[in-house]
């Protein structure tokens, strides 16, 4: 009676006719042959027992226990789907999912096929689906052990190839700094000879000149010449009409001139001096800004690393190996020796012949 009361306030399935349920203790175990009404036991009269009425079986029901008990369940699932259709159907969809996307999830032909898959699935092909992914599970983890051991040496020839590559792009950068220094030094060197062999000739010419104007004055004749050079100007460039005046007037006895064409000489000399040596201030100041400087050797001891002697002078009073003239000017590159001066060393008559 309370299994049939639980459920007796379902709603009935649509289209189709339930019969009632009949009474739990009439499926469960058949009434006693004792208490059916008109019975007649064997030799002796029955008394009509009081019950409940005699329920006909319904036309749907087999007539057997455990046949009924099964009926009865699908029946009442039957209700219970259609309550469940009827309350769910009123109620709103689940938060978090927007009505569109349910409506595409139930519409899905794939989604259901999948849930009808899924209500044909029974305990064998559940096991068979479980057994078949245990079993690829473990050889998938062999095949990956597999792999992680033929990858395993791999690795380490990666880290060896790794720091050979490494070492080498270190040696490719030391290389090209010390190609690149090697150039800059190339460079450096080629520009540092030519602003040495423009210095060393400043410096002679500077010298010529001083010597020119230590010179005494030797006397002029009257009518001095014009050089050669002043000439060649005067008749290339001057016009044709005014070089005969021109010529006749320089080349004509000038009487009275020979002091001032002298002073007017020894001072444009003075001049030239004057601009070697401010050149020469000029090349020493750039040659200073790369490491340059030339060295002080005159009266200083002969030193065979910084100098090297290609004139010596017996008839000095000067002390032995001391350095009396530069030929050719020595010079340091930072604390190195870049140049050796070319001097001319004192050497008294007695160590030579020693030496002999």
């Amino acid at each position: 009676m309370m299994e049939s009361d639980a459920y007796s306030n379902m709603p009935e399935p649509q289209g189709e006719e339930v019969p009632p349920v009949p009474h739990a203790e009439n499926l469960i175990s058949p009434e006693p042959a004792a208490d059916r009404v008109g019975y007649e036991g064997p030799g002796q009269d029955a008394p009509a027992a009081p019950g409940p009425p005699a329920v006909a079986p319904a036309p749907d029901c087999p007539p057997h226990g455990s046949t009924d008990r099964t009926h009865v369940r699908e029946r009442i699932l039957r209700r219970f789907e259609t309550w469940l259709d009827e309350v769910l159907e009123g109620e709103e969809p689940i938060q978090g999912i927007a009505a569109e996307i349910l409506e595409q999830l139930e519409s899905d032909p794939a989604v259901c096929e999948s849930q009808a898959a899924e209500a044909g699935c029974d305990l064998y092909a559940l096991w068979s689906t479980v057994t078949a992914m245990t079993e690829e599970t473990r050889l998938q983890g062999r095949a990956f052990k597999q792999l992680h051991d033929s990858l395993t040496p791999m690795q380490e020839v990666v880290g060896s190839v790794g720091d050979v590559l490494q070492r080498y792009t270190a040696s490719l950068e030391q290389q090209d700094q010390r190609l690149s220094e090697s150039t800059r030094q190339a460079v450096l060197q080629e520009v540092l000879e030519t602003l040495l062999d423009v210095r060393d000739r400043l410096v002679r010419g500077a010298d010529t000149v001083t010597t020119w104007l230590e010179r005494p004055l030797e006397p002029l004749s009257a009518t001095p010449r014009p050089c050669l050079a002043r000439r060649l100007w005067r008749k290339v460039f001057s016009r044709p009409q005014t070089q005969a005046a021109q010529l006749s007037s320089v080349e004509g006895p000038q009487e009275g001139t020979a002091p001032e064409a002298a002073d007017a000489a020894r001072e444009a000399v003075r001049s030239l001096l004057k601009g070697y040596l401010l050149a020469r201030e000029v090349l020493d100041e750039a040659l200073a800004r790369f490491g340059v400087c030339p060295m002080d050797c005159v009266g200083e001891p002969f030193d065979p690393a910084t100098m090297r002697a290609v004139d010596i002078d017996s008839q000095s009073d000067a002390e032995d190996g001391t350095v009396l003239e530069v030929y050719r000017q020595g010079y340091r590159w930072h604390d190195a020796v870049y140049r050796p001066a070319e001097v001319k060393v004192a050497r008294k008559r007695n160590g030579m012949v020693e030496d002999e």
